[in-house]
């Protein structure tokens, strides 16, 4: 005899995301009542909270609404809202590597073994002095040393 199977509700235990922008302030606001239970909104003011945010992304609201809920005591004025999604920020996937402004200046200057070459010169000689700290002179000295070693010298001290 075969065996039935209860029937599965559709979108039972879904989370369906809010319709529209205008939704999803709705839902932040109902959060917000709950939250701070002693004020009431009229639906004149519900679609004005909808109008005053209307520029923002949908992450950034939901940044700002959860932003106050934490850190308020008081339910928000549009302001206070504003304010917040102002200050929010898409996160950027982490990527590897340099970023165009670091690639432009790749081999501009002197590099990691340069600089400790450099280091370990100037140790050297500052040994040599009687306490007292390298000149100017003394100092480009030794990027000239520097740059006769590497055979070329970067393009800011050409």
């Amino acid at each position: 005899m075969p065996q039935s199977r209860p029937h599965r509700r559709k979108g039972r235990g879904e989370i369906v995301p809010p319709l529209s922008k205008q939704e999803l302030i709705e839902d932040c606001l109902r959060i917000q009542l709950e939250t701070f239970p002693q004020k009431e909104l009229t639906p004149d003011e519900i679609t004005r909270w909808g109008m005053d945010l209307s520029h923002f992304s949908e992450e950034a609201i939901k940044f700002a609404f959860e932003e106050h809920r934490l850190m308020a005591i008081f339910f928000p004025v549009p302001g206070q809202i504003i304010d917040l999604a102002r200050t929010w920020q898409p996160t950027a996937p982490y990527k590897p590597g340099c970023n165009a402004e670091c690639k432009s200046r790749h081999d501009r200057g002197y590099g990691e073994s340069d600089l400790l070459w450099l280091l370990k010169r100037y140790m050297q000689v500052r040994q040599s002095l009687p306490n007292r700290a390298l000149t100017d002179a003394e100092i480009s000295k030794l990027y000239d040393e520097l740059d006769q070693k590497r055979g070329q010298a970067p393009a800011w001290r050409a």
